[in-house]
């Protein structure tokens, strides 16, 4: 089985990826009113 890359989500002093392994469909999406949380989510 070939090894699939780890997902980059999110960059700022570091790099943070999550291993596709640990991802499932679950989320968390936190913001103030009005950032665009709900269309930050796909279909």
């Amino acid at each position: 089985m070939s090894e699939i890359d780890p997902i980059l989500i999110g960059k700022g002093e570091f790099r943070q990826y999550l291993l596709p392994s640990y991802g499932n469909r679950h989320g968390l999406v936190t913001g103030a009113t009005g950032t665009g949380k709900t269309v930050t989510l796909p279909d």
